[in-house]
């Protein structure tokens, strides 16, 4: 005999149709500690952000992010490396799990957050757009193939990017012989240890030449260059172009 107390599809649908947009995603979010949440369409504009995520933005309320994109918060070549992560997950319906990515404050300190992203659908099963989970990374919410050491590296850098630190001064952090850390580093970074800690350097300088009005001398020695000539060699190899002309393209000038 058919369960009349269980609940029906059309119910269910009906239940969340009642539902205020969003307001149930704002407050179980704001319970959990440093972490965001956001949702775009399929022209990638936001539809759905939390106040933190707003925050991170370096914006006041929510009404300054809905229907505007990634180019209008973050430099183009950002921009892009996150809608084209973006036309992964719409195009192929698969989720993109566990990815790291660089977010400075504005004192140019890095924090590391991951973040996950998966399709949106509509009933019908076709996919409108994406959503995604931010959270900074820690001990506690590390991906698995990670680890408290390399979490510790991470935040080392992020922190004293500035200082000429060596392969040694992160293998001791992270509590591994620097042969260790250079090979796990190859593995999941694809890169060498310092070769990621320069890219930070890059991305330090970068932020600073957007949306700071400082000289170019002053960026290179804030963000742990010898001079504005290695910053600028190391600027070129990494973006193709001078941190001059980058600051004009940038429309920071």
């Amino acid at each position: 005999m058919p369960d009349s107390s269980r609940l029906s599809r059309s119910e269910q649908l009906a239940f969340l149709d009642e539902l205020e947009p969003g307001a149930h995603f704002t407050q179980l979010f704001g319970c959990l500690p440093d972490t965001n949440y956001f949702a775009k369409d399929l022209e990638g504009r936001f539809v759905l952000v939390d106040p933190g995520f707003v925050a991170m933005l370096g914006r006041q309320s929510t009404d300054e992010v809905l229907g505007r994109t990634d180019f209008d918060f973050f430099p183009r070549d950002v921009a892009e490396k996150y809608v084209t992560d973006d036309q992964i997950v719409m195009s192929t319906g698969e989720p993109l799990r566990d990815i790291i990515e660089p977010v400075p404050d504005e004192e140019l300190t890095f924090h590391w957050w991951v973040v996950n992203k998966v399709a949106l659908r509509d009933r019908a099963g076709k996919i409108v757009g994406l959503a995604g989970v931010t959270s900074r990374l820690s001990d506690r919410n590390a991906p698995s193939w990670q680890g408290p050491g390399l979490v510790s590296v991470l935040q080392l850098i992020g922190r004293e990017y500035r200082s000429h630190l060596s392969v040694a001064d992160l293998a001791k952090k992270a509590g591994m012989s620097v042969r260790s850390l250079e090979r796990t580093f190859v593995k999941k970074f694809q890169t060498t240890p310092l070769r990621y800690l320069n890219r930070v350097r890059v991305q330090a300088a970068r932020h600073a030449l957007v949306h700071t009005d400082k000289d170019l001398s002053t960026i290179a020695v804030e963000c742990g260059f010898y001079d504005q000539s290695h910053m600028t060699t190391q600027f070129k190899r990494a973006y193709g172009r001078s941190p001059s002309r980058y600051r004009r393209e940038q429309g920071a000038e």
